[in-house]
């Protein structure tokens, strides 16, 4: 009886401790690969992470037909408020982690929203970051950023 008492409270505990319940550490430098990505992307685009729980800050330089433009974005992982000023335009937004993955509800100041996903693969390399417009997730994303740890 004992053993068995061991057996499964080893069990629980592993459950517990599955790695998609695990939040993953995005910290890094990431790079975009461009011919895995998808949609409505920038031409190039690489974020530097940095994470501690529940801060994530995310310094980034992106480059389109207009231009290179550089950002910098601070989250709250736990589902409280953030406001950042992206290029003179204020931005709201709200992280929280569903198992594995990191989603934030971002909404402008004028109206629009757009849910981003990132999750990380399972030897930590590679980042997916899904996108969509609007405050919920339908259908396929409009974007799919792929981006390679450096």
């Amino acid at each position: 009886m004992q053993n068995r008492r061991m057996f499964l409270t080893g069990l629980f505990a592993a459950a517990a401790l599955r790695p998609q319940d695990a939040k993953p550490n995005l910290a890094g430098h990431w790079v975009m690969n461009a011919s895995k990505s998808t949609g409505r992307n920038p031409k190039a685009c690489e974020e530097t992470i940095e994470f501690k729980d529940p801060s994530l800050t995310i310094t980034s330089v992106t480059e389109d037909a207009r231009g290179q433009t550089k950002g910098f974005l601070k989250l709250d992982t736990t589902g409280r408020e953030s406001v950042n000023d992206v290029n003179g335009a204020e931005f709201h937004s709200k992280s929280h982690w569903e198992g594995g993955k990191l989603v934030t509800v971002v909404t402008g100041d004028r109206g629009l929203s757009l849910t981003e996903v990132r999750s990380l693969s399972a030897d930590g390399k590679v980042q997916t970051v899904e996108s969509y417009m609007g405050a919920t997730r339908s259908g396929s994303p409009m974007a799919t950023r792929v981006m390679e740890k450096q």
